[in-house]
Formats: structure tokens, sequence, C-alpha cells
């Protein structure tokens, strides 16, 4: 994501695309949003256009909500990968393991267990690891900027956690009712339409421009990044998740993406991104020892 947003960027200022400024990031952003999400659903469709008959309340309801937190969450998260490493967005992004169990007891007032507190507790652990400042992460192909102030894209990327969070939350609500299929294609489709209409709000309509396409489209860089984007880290993985987060309590779902900062450490030091360091090494193994300890089943 960080390296197909950052080369659009580059492209944008190629072609002498005005986008210059607060709103004219978010509206690029929005704009990038909407051609991944078009493919995303597109693709889904295609995939799956058999079982797309008979949508039920759920599913249409459902992926309407799912749908909108989660497009503004990934755009929020977006924006912040442009001041922050991919390791510290995914650590950031990852604090749903502490929202969501919580966040449910003080809606629901459910019950939490003692795995799942002992569970985001090492999670926390790691992750606060993961916090620390490294400066030895730093590789020569490092895409993030330095923010115009300090925080600025952890800011960012803790607010779309929290969105996260109502995600995982709502989809345990309406998971349980709806066809993972059918409910994936409208959250699709929904964040699809959100982030066109939010980008040519704000002005992103000029994007769309025959120079920006075409360079794009003779950038084998980003049209890889783009299609494992939107086919496996948006199509894929968002089905995978519809499908079988339901199954599970959301506390331990939580506490299983934790693994979103291991992988997102080691998918950046494969892209050379960044580097790996003994912070990522140890941050990454507490927070799979987290994830252990709430898989584990119960004698």
């Amino acid at each position: 994501m960080q390296i197909a947003a950052a080369t659009l960027e580059k492209t944008l200022q190629k072609t002498a695309t005005q986008v210059s400024g607060a709103v004219g990031e978010l509206a690029a952003r929005s704009i990038f949003n909407f051609w991944r999400f078009a493919l995303a659903s597109g693709a889904l469709f295609l995939f799956t256009f058999l079982r797309q008959r008979h949508f039920s309340r759920a599913d249409v309801v459902g992926g309407l909500v799912i749908g909108i937190t989660f497009c503004l969450g990934i755009l929020l998260q977006l924006i912040g990968l442009r001041y922050t490493l991919p390791s510290t967005s995914s650590f950031l992004t990852a604090l749903s393991v502490i929202f969501a169990p919580f966040e449910k007891k003080l809606l629901f007032n459910r019950p939490l267990g003692k795995r799942t507190l002992i569970a985001v507790m090492v999670a926390l652990a790691g992750m606060f690891i993961l916090s620390q400042p490294n400066p030895f992460a730093t590789a020569a192909q490092t895409i993030a900027q330095t923010p115009p102030f300090p925080h600025l894209g952890e800011i960012l990327t803790i607010v779309g956690a929290l969105l996260f969070t109502a995600q995982i939350l709502s989809l345990d609500y309406f998971g349980q009712r709806a066809d993972a299929t059918r409910l994936t294609l409208i959250m699709l489709l929904t964040t699809c339409v959100l982030s066109l209409i939010i980008g040519l709000f704000l002005g992103g309509g000029q994007i769309h421009r025959a120079a920006v396409f075409t360079s794009l489209l003779h950038d084998q860089k980003f049209l890889a990044c783009f299609a494992g984007l939107a086919l496996v880290s948006s199509m894929l993985s968002q089905f995978l998740m519809n499908r079988y987060q339901p199954l599970i309590a959301p506390a331990t779902a939580s506490v299983v993406y934790c693994l979103e900062p291991v992988f997102g450490t080691l998918f950046s030091v494969a892209f050379g991104t960044e580097r790996l360091s003994a912070i990522t090494i140890v941050g990454g193994w507490v927070i799979i020892i987290a994830v252990l300890i709430v898989a584990r089943k119960n004698p």
C-alpha cells in the first residue's frame, strides 16, 4: 500500500496534477482507494456471481456498516503511512487488541476471560517494544517522510485503529446472520463508492487524466503492488475475515490480528523499505506468544 501510494504521488507530481496540501492529499488517497476497491469488488463479483442473489437484510446492512468503518479506517491508515514505517503502522493498527475487548465490555457489558486478559497484556508488551525508537530500521529505500508536525502519522493511524475496532465488533454482530460472500461484496462496494464520493468532493476528479493513467500503466512496480493490494490484501483477505472471524470471539480475533505488525515488518524488510532490527524481532516474538495464548483450545 505504501509503495503503490508513493508511486501515485510521484506520478501526480510528474504530470503536474495539482493535489497539494492536506485536502489534496486526502483527495488523492481517496481516489486511490476507489481504484483499489473497484477492482476488488469487481473481481469478487466475477468469481462469485452465482451466489450474488437474494441479499438478506443482514447482508446489506452489515456490509454497509462494516464498509463505512473499514473505508474511513483504511483511508486514515493510508495517509498515516506517508509519515510512518510499515512496521510502526502495523503496530498501531494492531491496537485493536486493546480497544476491542474493552469496548465490547463497555458497550455490551460482556465479560472478559482471564486468558484474553493475559493475552492482551502480553500483546501490549510486544507492541510497546515495537514502538520504541528504532533508527536502525531505516533503509535506503525508506518511503516514509518527515511529518509536518511530530507524530502526525501515528495519530492518524491510531484513529484508524479505532475504526477498525468498530469494524471487528460490527462483523461479530452481523456476521452471525449474513452470508460471507454477499456481505463482503457489499462491504467492498460501500468502500469503493464512499472513497469515490470523498475523493470527488475534495477535488480528486482531476486525477483521472490520461497522462496519469498512461504513466501508471507503464510502471511495473505500481501494477504489481496495486494488483496484489486489490486482489489479495483486499478481496481475498476481507472474504476470509468476514467468513471466519464470526466463528470466534471479537477479543480473540483482535489478539490474532496482532500478527499484523509481525507480517508488516517482514514484508517491509522483504520490499527493502526498512531493516530488521532487534526491536522488531523481540517485539514480534512477544506478539506471537500472545496469539498462541489466546488461540490455545480450552481443555
